[in-house]
């Protein structure tokens, strides 16, 4: 069987004019650059959006002003894009459908998510698509991020990244990868995030304890 990651597109998809304009995947390098500039928002200007935007967009760029999209529109798919994969892409949905006000006083990105844990309760640990006629989820994350349990990871992604030391051993000795071996330029942003958050949330890796320390 081919592995999950290979196959499936981590590309971000956004309706402009009755196309699917394609934005492709930062790296995980500059998946990681844009975690912590989105975690500073004082660090993130209007020059320095604009040259994100265009770094991001890409081909996207062309393909939008080959379909008549005016500044606005480049601007607003820039930001989504941003958002998508600086923050979540629940946020960036959330900021595409102008559930949230890009100029307030709150940090970009902070929307309803449901996919996060406890959204339906204490005992919830997140997780996949919820079915209206049953109210369940498609598929769960670990039992042990549900809000009801007091080791529940409840870092930010900037705190997180600040024990990189353990996530780049991690990395190693658990999945056989060397980070400076300049894997994070040739993969994709998602193949390090959904790793990350595997580190974070299992006992007994270096990454788990740096974050929830033992208590005794």
């Amino acid at each position: 069987m081919q592995e999950f990651d290979e196959f499936f597109d981590p590309a971000l998809y956004l309706p402009v004019r009755d196309h699917q304009v394609r934005i492709g995947a930062p790296s995980a390098w500059d998946g990681l650059r844009l975690r912590k500039l989105l975690a500073d928002l004082d660090a993130l200007t209007p020059e320095v959006e604009r040259g994100e935007v265009r770094r991001l967009l890409g081909d996207a760029w062309d393909e939008l002003d080959q379909l008549g999209a005016d500044s606005t529109v480049v601007a607003l798919a820039g930001r989504a894009a941003l958002l998508h994969f600086g923050k979540s892409p629940d946020a960036a949905a959330a900021f595409w459908n102008g559930e949230i006000d890009p100029n307030g006083d709150s940090e970009p990105g902070i929307a309803v998510d449901d996919s996060a844990p406890g959204y339906l309760g204490a005992d919830d640990p997140g997780g996949g698509p919820i079915d209206p006629a049953t109210g369940l989820r498609a598929w769960f994350n670990p039992p042990e991020l549900a809000p009801i349990n007091a080791t529940a990871p409840t870092l930010t992604w900037s705190e997180v990244l600040a024990c990189w030391s353990e996530i780049e051993l991690d990395m190693h000795s658990i999945f056989g990868v060397d980070v400076n071996s300049g894997v994070l330029h040739e993969r994709p942003w998602r193949w390090l995030e959904v790793r990350i958050r595997d580190l974070a949330s299992t006992p007994g890796t270096r990454l788990h304890r740096a974050i929830l320390p033992p208590t005794v």
